[in-house]
């Protein structure tokens, strides 16, 4: 007993200093970054940068069978901050799924052990299986929340388009326009109006727009944001017309929405044919059916 408690107290300090690591290495993490962007600034003759090299996740696709894109480009940037080679990253991924497993596991065996002092094995088992099964779903849950808040800030990356074209036609800068409609997006569409917010911060600290821009693309990546970073880029540099350009890219966006719509509504008559077959035509038999079987049935009785 004492042996097993001094075991959960050991395992319990241990989660607990993994965890104020976790804090320490992401408050340092936003200190280097802040310290990045310091320097930047005090770059007074620097020539113009390059937006940030976002991981070729686009050039990547993922098995069939296995991971899907949207949570693979997620795995291939967290993997890209760390250092890991990009063809190791769904390895990687799910190394860390098993590890989460064996951890869980063991910590709710041992833990589940101390409090009811000395339960039956198998529920002691059932206690660990159930930690490892959450230590599986855990990690891909969390990708997949990532995966879907990206994608929802893609996905009103139109109506954002259309409330900078209204900014910029009447007149005001990009910079201002973009902390104008964060203010709209903030309840329809939060997850972009966070991502504007960050892209509005980085214009007005970083020396080049075309970075902050490249960290946009970098978060978000998926092919629609990089086309209108692209956009906004080379209108930045070259002097065209921002409103010109900003309305040519929304009606793009647009387009490519309708197009998808399109093949989504292609695509219902397929999904339909099988819950029809197996819900409604057999209802369709029995009403059409049933009277001629149940006058047969008569008909076979009388006989009798």
């Amino acid at each position: 007993m004492n042996s097993g408690l001094l075991l959960a107290i050991a395992l319990s300090a241990l989660l607990v200093g993994g965890g104020l690591a976790i804090v320490l290495s992401d408050a340092r993490a936003r200190r280097a970054a802040i310290a990045g962007r310091i320097r930047l600034i005090g770059q007074a003759n620097s020539n113009a940068a390059a937006p940030r090299p976002a991981p070729q996740s686009a050039l990547i696709r993922a098995p069939k069978g296995k991971i899907p894109q949207p949570e693979l480009r997620e795995i291939l940037k967290v993997c890209h901050r760390l250092g890991i080679p990009e063809h190791l990253a769904p390895l990687a991924y799910v190394w860390l799924r098993v590890f989460c497993v064996i951890v869980l596991g063991f910590v709710g065996m041992v833990v589940f052990g101390v409090v009811l002092k000395h339960p039956p094995v198998a529920v002691q088992a059932l206690a660990g299986t159930i930690l490892a099964a959450v230590g599986w779903l855990a990690p891909a849950m969390i990708v997949e929340n990532f995966a879907k808040r990206h994608s929802a800030a893609a996905a009103g990356l139109s109506e954002a388009l259309e409330l900078l074209v209204i900014c910029v036609g009447a007149g005001l800068s990009l910079e201002d326009a973009i902390d104008r409609i964060t203010g709209e997006l903030k309840w329809s569409r939060p997850a972009l109006a966070e991502e504007l917010m960050l892209t509005s911060a980085d214009l007005k600290i970083l020396p080049d727009r075309d970075v902050a821009l490249g960290n946009l693309a970098a978060r978000i990546d998926v092919p629609s944001v990089r086309s209108v970073v692209t956009a906004l880029s080379q209108t930045l540099r070259y002097g065209t017309p921002l409103g010109q350009a900003l309305r040519v890219t929304a009606a793009e966006l647009r387009n490519d929405g309708l197009l998808q719509m399109e093949e989504r509504a292609n695509r219902l008559p397929t999904l339909l044919t099988l819950p029809m077959m197996l819900f409604i035509m057999p209802t369709i038999f029995l009403i059409i059916g049933g009277p001629a079987a149940l006058r047969l049935l008569d008909l076979f009785a009388q006989r009798r």
